[in-house]
């Protein structure tokens, strides 16, 4: 697991899998296993302040605290979450953390 990763210190209790789950709106099943890559693909494709943001939102800290630790507040804090999480949904990360599963499936097909 990601044992000194930002992800533990504001998420002990949720796996980015789950939370990626929540996200797409399907089930965990679907979501790559190894919440390493999973880590890194969104370190890849996020800036270090909207990862926070995401981290922290999901973790049910107030906007207040969100803000502080980001430097943002009130509509600049909501825009950039908005757009962070906008960014999360594209179709390219979306992708990269089901690939595993549907590469998998493609290639048993193949076989057949």
């Amino acid at each position: 697991m990601l044992e000194n990763s930002l992800w533990l210190r504001y998420n002990p209790t949720k796996t980015i899998r789950e939370v990626l789950a929540r996200i797409y709106e399907c089930s965990a099943v679907e979501i790559n296993e190894d919440e390493r890559e999973l880590y890194a693909s969104l370190k890849r494709h996020l800036t270090k302040k909207e990862f926070r943001m995401i981290m922290m939102n999901e973790a049910g800290l107030s906007a207040d605290e969100i803000g502080a630790e980001v430097g943002l507040e009130g509509e600049e804090l909501r825009k950039s979450q908005y757009k962070a999480y906008r960014k999360i949904r594209q179709d390219k990360i979306r992708r990269e953390v089901t690939g595993g599963i549907l590469k998998e499936e493609v290639t048993e097909d193949e076989l057949e």
